[in-house]
């Protein structure tokens, strides 16, 4: 079972006006990213709009990632999204299918869930994609709820979901994590203001939106950590800070859209009903990354 890590970009979804993927704009952001040095790329996460896209997009957009990622020889892992355990299952086997190398799994929930049945739900994904790795992901804030540590004791037995994306922010769980469970799950970061303490504990990877857009920065950032050149890497972070804040204004993925439409690239509006960032906003935001990029390689 292949392992992914390192850098991966978090791509939009790029969409004409009639709902069409522009193919032509993922192939050219990820050659971009590649030769930036990431080690992946992941689609259909928060910045990708998921919850607005019709099924047909989203499989347009996998093919599109698995056909551009690795020609450039890049990891590509597509996320996976439901309430339902076969809505979730057919996901995961369709991109499975297509050429994806690690899924990452978000489980939505209307009626609050048991560790029990959160469990069964995963074990089931995970028992049905045996030869993919399975990343679990957290997001309270816009997930709504919380995996609890005991959890993780409970889809032990599983063996190919041995990934955590955590974007809560809760360092302390990360350690809780680490503590009962040592190598056993691997951690990802997905917050922008602590990948750097997560690669400390060690964490593999940052998965992550900003990425996209100051990639060089992203990827310094984790070989900075690898080598032990923390004083270095803890400044390149704050620096790195200054794109996060902005971004706080705004909507991640118009902010991630705007800035790549700014850039050249075309990857159309945000999602309805989400709104576009306005042309001066982006061409600033733009300004920034680039600023960044220039000075991020320290």
């Amino acid at each position: 079972m292949k392992q992914v890590g390192g850098i991966i970009p978090y791509l939009p979804t790029p969409v004409d006006d009639k709902g069409n993927i522009i193919e032509e704009s993922v192939s050219a952001l990820v050659s971009h990213l590649s030769d930036c040095g990431v080690s992946g790329i992941c689609v259909l996460g928060s910045v990708g709009e998921f919850p607005y896209l019709l099924p047909e997009q989203k499989r347009a957009l996998v093919n599109a990632a698995v056909k551009a990622g690795h020609a450039s020889g890049l990891d590509v892992v597509a996320g996976v999204a439901g309430f339902s355990v076969r809505d979730l299952i057919e996901q995961s086997e369709l991109y499975s299918s297509i050429g994806v190398d690690a899924l990452v799994l978000m489980i939505e929930q209307y009626f609050p869930l048991s560790v029990k049945q959160l469990a069964s739900m995963i074990i089931e994904v995970g028992n049905n994609i045996p030869d993919k790795e399975i990343i679990l992901y957290s997001n309270p804030k816009y997930m709504h709820y919380s995996f609890p540590i005991e959890l993780f004791e409970n889809i032990n037995e599983c063996s190919n979901i041995d990934g955590y994306k955590d974007a809560s922010g809760n360092t302390g769980f990360l350690l809780s994590i680490k503590e009962r469970y040592g190598d056993r799950f691997r951690i990802f970061s997905a917050s922008a203001h602590i990948p750097l303490f997560v690669f400390e504990l060690g964490g593999v990877g940052w998965m992550a939106g900003p990425a996209c857009i100051v990639p060089k920065s992203s990827v310094r950032l984790f070989e900075l950590a690898k080598e032990g050149r923390l004083n270095e890497a803890l400044a390149l972070q704050r620096r790195m800070w200054a794109v996060n804040a902005a971004f706080a204004k705004y909507d991640l993925a118009a902010c991630i859209k705007g800035v790549l439409n700014a850039q050249g690239y075309d990857f159309g509006n945000p999602v309805p009903p989400l709104e576009a960032l306005p042309a001066d906003t982006a061409m600033r935001l733009s300004e920034l990354a680039a600023s960044l990029e220039e000075g991020g390689m320290v």
